[in-house]
């Protein structure tokens, strides 16, 4: 069997992420592109904090929700994360650092870009030796994901 990039659901980020299957063995978590892997694994209402940390709570154990109004902010050191419907306050720190992996810049060249099959959007996987990227292009690893730059 051929080599080809495969995904799978990865439980730390939350993320459909890809890797390159090479054919033997395998699990169940494996799909062959990542809408199959999205449709399976993650309802389209849900939304998180990154990384799985835990959303502010109030003094009764409420999730505060938030909005992008001033009328209903979020304690220091929370930022406001907009889900489909609401917002919920989610650790500065940890957020700011999901979006710059999320949202990589290329040194040199330009990103990898996909086709999801619903918008184009940055290539990532978790680790440059799940040998994700396209030929003729490099692999950058960050804190949580990886990219490619070509």
């Amino acid at each position: 069997m051929e080599s080809r990039v495969a995904y799978y659901f990865d439980n730390e980020t939350d993320q459909c992420l890809p890797f390159l299957y090479e054919g033997c063995g395998g699990n169940t978590n494996r799909f062959r592109d990542m809408e199959s892997c999205r449709m399976s694994c993650i309802p389209q209402d849900y939304g998180w904090c990154a990384m799985k940390e835990k959303a502010f709570v109030d003094n009764n154990g409420n999730t505060l929700i938030c909005s992008r109004t001033s009328a209903d902010p979020c304690p220091e050191k929370y930022i406001c994360k907009h889900l489909a419907f609401f917002g919920i306050c989610c650790p500065q720190k940890t957020e700011e650092i999901y979006a710059k992996n999320f949202y990589p810049k290329c040194a040199r060249g330009t990103l990898v870009i996909t086709d999801d099959g619903n918008f184009n959007m940055t290539f990532l996987g978790k680790t440059c030796s799940d040998k994700f990227c396209p030929e003729g292009s490099s692999c950058i690893q960050q804190e949580i994901f990886a990219y490619c730059c070509q």
